[in-house]
């Protein structure tokens, strides 16, 4: 068996990593109508294709105070069916929502949003998500796919917006 040099054994390490994205987008929409899009997951299905079904349980909260939930997502991208949950925490005030694994195909799997108002109306949507998946060819396929999920994740979300807020 040959044994690698420490650099190259280290390079090879870092390209097996899933890349951490992280996006902004201006949306011309209130913070608060912002928030309330991404907190409703329920509605995901509605407007973000490859989501077919949601279901919400163990909610605690409401849309006005510290919000918890478990999310079960049923997922179809490129020809394969995923199921998996997380625990969602909104924080109105802080106009913040976190998202952790709780189960399903990815190693590990965390994602927030934040929602920055400006003095224009407007308002600057961070999205950050850090996952792995558990299967080497999903892993392959977010690797070479990740910016451009983000991507349209947030496209999606930026036209369920101007559907209902304008």
């Amino acid at each position: 068996m040959k044994t690698l040099p420490v650099c190259e054994r280290r390079a090879r390490h870092s390209l097996e990593r899933m890349p951490k994205v992280a996006e902004q987008i201006l949306i011309p929409h209130s913070a608060d109508n912002l928030y309330e899009l991404v907190r409703d997951i329920r509605r995901y299905p509605e407007f973000i294709r490859w989501i077919t079904n949601i279901t919400v349980s163990q909610e605690q909260g409401s849309a006005e105070s510290e919000y918890t939930c478990l999310g079960t997502a049923s997922v179809h991208f490129k020809g394969f069916d995923e199921q998996f949950s997380t625990h969602v925490v909104g924080d109105p005030a802080a106009r913040k929502i976190d998202v952790k694994l709780a189960r399903g195909p990815f190693r590990h799997l965390r994602n927030r949003w934040q929602f920055d108002p400006r003095e224009d109306g407007k308002t600057r949507v961070h999205c950050f998500i850090d996952y792995e998946f558990k299967n080497p060819v999903l892993r392959l396929l977010a690797r070479t796919n990740s910016r451009l999920a983000v991507e349209k994740i947030m496209d999606a979300f930026r036209v369920e917006a101007d559907r209902r807020f304008t």
